[in-house]
């Protein structure tokens, strides 16, 4: 029953959006609730990673509607300084969203870490997985890698939350 809900709204919502050309877009949902609920109740899987990438989404509809400048109220100069902070936070978020930052050591456990399937021997036709590296450097290296990019990757949502926490007045005042 909640698929069926999700999946209804996904596909209105995705035909309200694709019938409106990107500039007519961009405009204040008076009515954000009722679009936005749906998810928030239905949705299980609500958790950091999507509330990041909710923000993020949000800072690059409000990015492009600075940089088109055809509704702003602010001075020109003032709007630019805006779209400034917006990229960079629209840049930092994306790295986020990518998730990117294991790829180095995802490509040494794709290359020296074995996976093998054997048959047990005790007559009851399983399978037994044996995983292990080829050697105990790349296994070394594995670990420094992915230890180098969790912490990358929280320092950059820190630095991510601190420029919003810093810009934010702007963007929304």
């Amino acid at each position: 029953m909640v698929g069926k809900h999700l999946k209804e709204y996904k596909k209105k919502y995705l035909a309200e959006r694709k019938a409106k050309p990107r500039s007519a877009r961009i405009k204040k949902n008076s009515d954000w609730r009722k679009r936005w609920m749906p998810f928030i109740k239905y949705d299980h899987d609500f958790d950091g990673f999507f509330f990041i990438a909710l923000i993020v989404h949000k800072l690059h509809i409000m990015l492009d509607f600075y940089d088109q400048g055809k509704h702003c109220m602010q001075v020109d100069e003032s709007r630019l300084e805006i779209v400034e902070s917006l990229k960079e936070a629209c840049r930092l978020g994306d790295l986020i969203v990518e998730d990117k930052f294991n790829a180095s050591a995802l490509e040494i456990m794709e290359k020296h870490y074995n996976v093998k399937s054997e048959l047990r021997n005790d007559g009851s036709n399983l399978f037994e997985l044996k995983m292990e590296w080829d050697s105990p450097e790349n296994k070394a290296e594995y670990e420094k890698l992915t230890a180098e990019a969790d912490a990358l990757k929280e320092k950059t949502i820190d630095e991510f939350f601190s420029y919003v926490r810093r810009h934010y007045r702007e963007w929304w005042d």
